[in-house]
């Protein structure tokens, strides 16, 4: 298309009124998708006074770009400065505070919030949210309650509406701060935390019995954080001396508050009353209402809770764990990192803020630092932060690192008198990726002799025994059972596949290889087998594609160089067909 071309082409869009192709392209060279020497070739300086007209629109659609393609950060500048040259539009702030919380700046929220006229605000939810948060935090409890009791804080906000609301009752009034309980619909099905609220206003109200029987009722159905309410409740129990009840709170509770309180029970410790201000309690109030998986599916939104029970206690680690979770969601892993990071190294939590560093650098391709990390957190006593640990190491091919963490663990549990095949498993797979398949073998023996029909152990030692031409037929038989309980799992249907080629039986191991390829289409090495399988049924052409297709994805050295001698000059010779024979 020449210039005279282009030319003609805008100016028809411009008698014929289509503005938004012209913020488009207004958006496109703000946001950088163009250059802007290439427009300024062929714009007029008619059409540079159009786009500067629509500048409000391209921020617009700038924004919700940003927003379609999860960056929080750049929506939340780009809705802001929409924002700014419509002051009036309450939908525009709304989407502003929205994105700004959602992008994890709490304080810029309350800044947009608070600098926006109170006509518009009042009909933005999400400025509602930032403005009751700024209010709390200043200490302003009854500006927040009125906001609350506002119907414009949102039916997406209700959960926090309420749960908030009740905290900020018990303040001065104990029976509306339940009345208010009683209409919360608890998040995700999580009917626990609907006892957890009563708890906790029951305990700002310093009616610790009545407090307590209600952890105790919540310790009965699911609840969204577990480890830090119960643990709140066992301090509170130790310090009326009630050690057994502590105890009794904690049991089958996992996590660094829980572990921590369990110790000091051990050691004898005195408990001293815990206490909440308004500040710290709403705080808490946010991070249980928010910590269920439905919210957590939803970085934005996950970010948006975490950022405002960090801006009224910035100390709360569980929600700075929670903040890097959704940061890492939304691509922004430096960001996460440096969340992280804040954990102070007094806190309990410090052990997960390390292995939590650790398995993101891992996924970064920063393994090397992760390990590193790997190495203090495993000097935790929490057995779920070594085996976390082992996994980083066994992640990042440091095999006999793995090997020997999983060593003590799987000692530790057999002085405790228990065992985990998940452990043992994990062990497998380490030993076999370091060249020691009888000690993987026997691990995965003894896994399969605690579950016998879990379908991963009976894939793994079944496609093993096939792969290597052992025990071929009781392979075929344990890989038959997974794929027969697990279906939908890619690399079991792969594993059967493989098993069908291993015997000679091509025919039958294309339609499961292919459909492994199409359940995992990035998998370098379920794409190989499908090319492997194409070629020993004569069909070249698919071979060669699916080894190019599986090139493509970024296999590990050994499976590259293999892919490279096959797409040149084929396979090397097979002797898959001689293991129908094997014993």
């Amino acid at each position: 298309m020449g210039l005279g071309q282009h030319d003609l082409m805008w100016s028809g869009y411009l008698r014929s009124g289509f503005r938004a192709s012209l913020a488009f392209v207004a958006a496109c060279a703000i946001g950088g998708c163009v250059s802007q020497p290439s427009y300024s070739r062929w714009l007029t300086p008619e059409m540079l006074e159009e786009l500067q007209l629509q500048q409000e629109y391209s921020d617009f659609l700038v924004a919700r770009y940003a927003g379609l393609v999860g960056d929080s950060a750049s929506a939340a500048t780009f809705y802001g400065r929409a924002f700014a040259n419509t002051p009036e539009d309450s939908e525009l702030l709304e989407l502003a505070a929205f994105a700004t919380m959602a992008a994890g700046d709490m304080a810029g929220a309350i800044r947009i919030a608070r600098a926006a006229d109170a006509t518009v605000a009042v009909d933005a939810p999400s400025a509602q949210v930032a403005l009751v948060i700024d209010d709390i935090a200043r200490g302003r409890t009854k500006e927040a309650q009125a906001r609350l009791s506002n119907p414009g804080v949102g039916i997406y906000n209700a959960d926090l509406r309420g749960a908030l609301g009740a905290w900020l009752a018990a303040q001065t009034d104990i029976e509306e701060a339940l009345a208010i309980v009683e209409w919360i619909t608890p998040p995700g099905g999580m009917r626990g935390d609907r006892d957890v609220l009563r708890a906790l206003v029951l305990m700002e109200a310093k009616l610790d019995a009545e407090a307590l029987t209600m952890f105790e009722r919540a310790r009965g159905l699911a609840v969204s954080a577990p480890d830090v309410v119960f643990s709140l409740g066992a301090q509170l129990a130790a310090s009326r001396g009630e050690t057994e009840r502590a105890r009794d709170l904690l049991a089958g509770v996992r996590g660094a508050a829980a572990s921590a309180v369990l110790a000091d029970l051990a050691a004898g410790k005195k408990f001293a009353r815990p206490e909440l201000d308004a500040k710290r309690g709403a705080a808490l109030v946010i991070h249980v209402v928010s910590a269920n998986g439905r919210t957590r599916l939803h970085p934005e939104t996950n970010l948006m809770r975490q950022a405002a029970a960090l801006h009224l206690d910035p100390d709360l680690a569980p929600a700075r764990l929670m903040q890097a979770e959704a940061l890492e969601g939304q691509d922004r892993p430096d960001e996460a990192l440096a969340a992280l990071r804040l954990v102070k190294a007094g806190s309990p939590w410090r052990a997960d803020a390390l292995i939590q560093q650790a398995e993101m650098l891992g996924r970064i391709d920063r393994g090397a630092e992760g390990i590193a990390l790997a190495d203090e957190a495993a000097t935790s006593a929490r057995r779920d932060i070594k085996a976390r640990a082992a996994d980083v190491y066994r992640f990042n091919d440091a095999y006999p690192q793995a090997v020997a963490l999983y060593d003590r663990i799987v000692a530790e549990d057999a002085a405790a008198g228990a065992a985990d095949w998940r452990v043992l498993f994990a062990r497998a797979t380490a030993r076999n990726a370091a060249g020691d398949w009888p000690g993987a073998e026997a691990d995965l023996l003894a896994a399969i002799a605690l579950e016998p029909d879990q379908p991963e152990l009976l894939n793994s030692l079944g496609y093993n025994w096939v792969d290597r031409g052992e025990r071929v037929e009781e392979g075929m038989a344990l890989v038959q059972r997974a794929v027969a309980a697990r279906p939908d799992l890619g690399h079991i249907v792969d594993s059967y596949g493989w098993a069908h080629f291993k015997l000679g039986h091509y025919d039958q191991a294309i339609p499961y290889l292919e459909r492994a390829a199409e359940i995992l289409p990035t998998d370098a090495e379920v794409v190989d087998h499908l090319g492997d399988a194409y070629w020993a049924a004569g069909r070249q052409k698919e071979a060669r594609y699916s080894w190019a297709a599986a090139l493509r994805l970024k296999p590990d050295a050994q499976r590259e160089t293999s892919l490279k001698e096959k797409l040149a000059s084929g396979p090397a010779a097979s002797a898959s067909a001689s293991l129908a024979a094997s014993p």
